[in-house]
């Protein structure tokens, strides 16, 4: 029987780069801007059919299906999920070329996708092969999902969640190929993230005539108060404003508040104190924190501003958990020990402030997840590239991730 060194050794061996790099250009030639991503999902169950697992689409919404596929190397053993998103973001910004014609320059190779993330999950799908092609006695199971609605809502992270093979209770760990390196502080392998919650902030004061303000109650004004208070929340280094006690974490530090909107007054001109005022707030969240937590907190902070308005503070989508992972975690530290084999380093690691599907995996649904994937730069902007050299070493860290996680 083959050591676990020689199977790795053997399992990195058959990484197939023109395999990789071909797939990679095929899926940044397909548009699958969010919203448009079935192409993407249907080209890539081709794939996974011709590497030989069993496959399942699932439609989230018309049109947009998530993918899901499976491969038994062995009844012992572990299970693990492979994830990326099938979406990405709109063509953005002047580029210097076609954002769906792949385009190598300079060590990188450019395209929409390319590193958010079709450059991870072409990682993923070589890594697959190579486990397959290895013929090696491999225990467990490897899953390989990709959800639609990453870069908006989430749904496709949160109907997996639900599927009766591939969601919660269906594995030990999920591995989503992120392009976050962990080679440097800019690009950490995260060890948890903030969550956030959405607030909508209803003003109603009384409408009067504006030469006679004091006879309405004017809740554009009403809702600058709150606005001020949000302001000073942001800005002060005390624990405390009044008698609200600021949101703080060890790790995550300050849990931020961000006013997105703010819409009332007239919608064509008329000398009337405004009765309505919309705010829509931005929250991020910290281990500990819910929904009715948070939102029982702000209400009172409000309360004590004494407003003549009428206020009513209503919650909406999109909302994730917030969640950490601790480093000596089994599948975090399988993360470690194969990115150090491969690049003879250890990963730098964060508690960040950002959103991923890892938010509703472990923050909502309790899967263990972690992060990892290519080099990549110009994320959600243009001329987005992936580094060329970082391609294989990912394929081949998650080939040793797997490996590592069934012990």
């Amino acid at each position: 029987m083959s050591s676990l060194k020689e199977i790795k050794e053997k399992v990195h061996s058959k990484i197939d780069t023109k395999y990789l790099f071909s797939l990679l250009e095929e899926m940044i030639e397909i548009d699958s801007v969010i919203g448009k991503e079935k192409e993407h999902a249907v080209f890539l169950a081709e794939k996974m059919q011709d590497l030989g697992l069993a496959i399942q689409l699932e439609d989230v919404e018309p049109e947009r299906p998530n993918l899901y596929a499976q491969h038994s190397f062995s009844k012992t053993g572990k299970t693990l999920t492979f994830n990326g998103h099938l979406d990405t973001v709109e063509v953005c910004g002047e580029w210097t070329h076609d954002p769906f014609l792949p385009v190598y320059s300079e060590e990188k190779l450019f395209g929409l996708g390319s590193a958010d993330m079709k450059g991870g999950i072409a990682c993923q799908l070589a890594a697959i092969k190579a486990l397959l092609d290895s013929g090696e006695d491999i225990p467990g199971t490897i899953h390989f999902t990709a959800v639609v609605d990453e870069e908006g809502y989430g749904v496709g992270a949160k109907k997996m969640l639900d599927n009766p093979i591939f969601g919660k209770g269906r594995t030990d760990g999920i591995l989503i190929a992120e392009p976050l390196f962990g080679d440097s502080e800019k690009s950490p392998l995260p060890l948890g993230m903030t969550g956030k919650i959405l607030f909508k902030i209803l003003v109603k004061g009384v409408s009067a005539h504006a030469f006679r303000p004091e006879q309405g109650v004017n809740a554009v004004s009403d809702a600058s108060r709150i606005v001020s208070l949000i302001d000073e929340i942001s800005k002060t280094n005390s624990s405390f404003i009044g008698n609200y006690k600021i949101p703080h974490d060890f790790d995550f530090g300050k849990g931020s508040f961000c006013v997105l909107k703010i819409d009332g007054g007239y919608k064509t001109y008329s000398v009337i104190v405004p009765e309505h005022c919309e705010i829509i707030l931005n929250r991020l969240t910290l281990p500990g924190e819910t929904k009715e937590s948070v939102k029982k907190d702000f209400e009172q902070l409000i309360t004590d501003l004494k407003l003549k308005s009428k206020v009513s503070i209503e919650i909406i989508p999109p909302y994730y958990n917030s969640y950490k992972i601790s480093k000596n975690h089994h599948l975090f530290q399988s993360l470690e020990v194969s990115f150090k084999e491969i690049l003879s380093q250890s990963p730098k690691t964060a508690y960040m402030k950002m959103i991923t599907d890892a938010n509703t995996f472990m923050g909502e649904g309790g899967i263990p997840t972690v992060h990892f994937g290519p080099k990549g730069n110009n994320l959600h902007s243009a001329d987005e590239h992936v580094y060329i050299d970082s391609l294989e070493k990912t394929a081949k860290v998650y080939t040793s991730f797997y490996l590592n996680s069934q012990n």
